[in-house]
């Protein structure tokens, strides 16, 4: 009889572990919302970036290239662009990344612009290109996980908010609603929550810290599809085809508890305004706004693996604004940490590889 596996949080992460564990643990993800991914996993912005983050974050993006490809992720190219008062950052950007992505190349600024006709011509200075983007489809991700799960035996409870973590030997008393169920282990991916969670469980937080991001929507009046990503080398502002429109972000960070992120005006209006600066489309309002959290842990790496102290608690936690596209490479690392079968990433994600706790 397999042991029993409950993960908390029906996002990326627990839904891709949830698939991949189901082979060696009965498995019962619990997720707090009316249904799976609605947080963080339902509002990414799903494009999947070699030069990404940290040579981490870069090495799961490349354990994962297989799985979207195969899953049907579209080609695309993901672009940094100076102007010429930042043209410098492109060549910290090359020293950074080229030894790792030793496909990234400059592009003209008459090429960019033809690829990107709202460009303003004085926005486009210095071009960087990674041709190894993916675009990806985070309900399709999400809907692929859970088939497998739930054809494998696996379930999702929905509207199953934990409010009480038990310890009993040989295991855990999960609480929620007014039911509760019993577990060997129990997986802590429950987002901007973790640290709540781990909290019940007896266990010190990490120090995750949800940050907020606001999107909107934008009518570009042409055929936006094969548009790149296109990316201000300053940050503050990047573009992207999304359903024929272009969504628009500040790719902000602004420190938030959790909760169920709402997008503020003044990030709309700055948003807007920061879009027109850099292209030529007259627009001033947005057709939809939204916002969501990214979560990190201070180093930006994600933890993945049993907590130090805690028996039987399982952290998969931190990914930030890389969750989908490291899930396949996340999953498959934490199945095999649950099983006891070691992985690659091990030490590298451990969750006591010297992360300092809020208050210590």
């Amino acid at each position: 009889m397999k042991p029993e596996l409950v993960i908390i949080g029906g996002g990326i992460a627990g839904i891709s572990c949830a698939a991949r564990a189901v082979e060696d643990f009965s498995v019962t993800v619990l997720e707090a919302e009316m249904q799976p991914g609605y947080h963080s996993s339902g509002r990414s912005a799903a494009v999947s970036i070699e030069a990404y983050m940290n040579p981490v974050v870069h090495a799961l993006t490349l354990e994962s290239a297989a799985y979207h490809r195969a899953m049907g992720a579209r080609p695309t190219r993901c672009c940094e662009v100076a102007d010429a008062s930042h043209v410098h950052l492109v060549d910290e950007f090359l020293s950074s990344w080229q030894g790792l992505c030793p496909d990234l190349h400059e592009i003209s600024p008459t090429e960019m612009r033809a690829a990107v006709p709202i460009l303003r011509a004085d926005a486009v200075h210095r071009v960087v290109v990674d041709p190894n983007a993916l675009a990806l489809d985070p309900h399709g991700m999400l809907e692929g996980f859970r088939r497998v799960l739930v054809a494998s035996g696996g379930r999702i409870i929905s509207n199953a908010r934990v409010s009480k973590l038990e310890a009993v030997p040989g295991g855990w008393k999960v609480h929620y609603a007014d039911r509760v169920l019993a577990a060997d282990v129990v997986v802590n991916a429950a987002g901007a929550w973790a640290d709540e969670v781990a909290l019940m469980a007896g266990a010190l937080p990490l120090g995750l810290q949800p940050l907020r991001r606001t999107a909107v929507l934008v009518d570009a009046g042409q055929d936006v599809s094969t548009w790149p990503l296109v990316h201000r080398a300053q940050g503050g502002l990047y573009f992207k085809p999304e359903a024929g429109l272009l969504m628009v972000s500040l790719g902000d960070e602004t420190p938030s508890p959790p909760c169920d992120a709402r997008p503020e005006e003044l990030d709309i209006a700055t948003t807007m305004a920061r879009f027109q600066e850099m292209t030529t489309l007259e627009t001033s309002r947005p057709v939809r706004s939204w916002a969501g959290l990214r979560t990190f842990l201070p180093d930006r790496i994600p933890a993945v693996g049993f907590d130090a102290k805690v028996k039987d608690f399982f952290w998969l936690v931190g990914q930030g604004g890389f969750g989908m596209q490291t899930a396949p490479a996340l999953s498959e690392a934490a199945a095999s940490l649950l099983a006891g079968r070691g992985c690659q990433f091990a030490d590298v994600l451990s969750p006591a590889r010297g992360l300092s706790p809020p208050g210590s």
